[in-house]
């Protein structure tokens, strides 16, 4: 009985290993080929890149610029009082001045900016009730920041930065031309804005300015020590400027 037993047993664990057989036997099992694809020794090296004929386009390079120009213009004038006092405008001509423009690139990628530092004979003034026409001669110094665009041939801006000058001349005449409640020296912010046009070397440029003072005409006790007075610059100013760039 036992003897039977373990031929069954026998029996059971040789049977899958004839079946397999057989089926290898009849049915040739179909081969898998399994590609592996090198993907580093696709890469083209550095001299297969060197042989290749690629036109690179070269870097867009912004160079530097320098300008000297001579200027003229004229000044609506007035100033800004208080205790308030409603001043008039007055047209001032014979202003002239000697500009210098740098315009420097940033790291060959940005054109768009510049300093200019401009020495001028500025004429300037304002009327109202008790100063009636009241115009002075100013020498100035400006230094201003400067960011523009340049569709060419033209070049469009703006600009801003202070100013400090000294009132060297005035209306006044004989003994009263300058007084110990006169405050002669002047300084402020400027700001504005134009167009220009470039021809060769040469650029010449249309420009409006505001000039707010900062520094008052009279010293604050000029009528009273009491009752403090300021007339502060206000003027809209209008030049040409005729520049050579170099």
């Amino acid at each position: 009985m036992m003897k039977r037993k373990l031929i069954y047993i026998l029996v059971l664990l040789l049977l899958p290993g004839f079946a397999l057989k057989a089926q290898n036997d009849g049915v040739a099992l179909q081969d898998t080929v399994f590609t592996i694809t090198d993907y580093n020794a696709e890469l083209p090296s550095g001299a297969d890149i060197l042989k290749q004929d690629v036109n690179v386009k070269p870097v867009k390079k912004y160079h530097s610029s320098h300008m000297i120009g001579v200027r003229y213009g004229v000044n609506w004038s007035s100033a800004q009082f208080s205790p308030d006092v409603i001043p008039g405008k007055v047209w001032c001509f014979n202003n002239y001045g000697i500009v210098y423009t740098y315009y420097n690139n940033l790291w060959d990628m940005l054109d768009n900016f510049g300093t200019q530092a401009m020495v001028r004979l500025n004429r300037e003034g304002f009327t109202a009730e008790y100063f009636e026409d009241m115009k002075y001669t100013v020498a100035e110094v400006d230094l201003m920041a400067n960011f523009r665009f340049n569709p060419k041939p033209f070049r469009i801006f703006i600009n801003a930065g202070p100013y400090a000058g000294y009132r060297l001349d005035n209306d006044r005449e004989g003994d009263q031309k300058w007084n110990y409640t006169d405050n002669r020296f002047d300084y402020g912010l400027i700001f504005g804005g134009g167009a220009g046009i470039m021809f060769g070397p040469f650029e010449f440029h249309l420009e409006a300015n505001y000039k707010w003072g900062l520094s008052s005409y009279y010293h604050t006790y000029a009528y009273s020590d009491e009752y403090w007075l300021f007339a502060y610059p206000r003027i809209f100013m209008f030049s040409g400027t005729l520049y050579y760039k170099f």
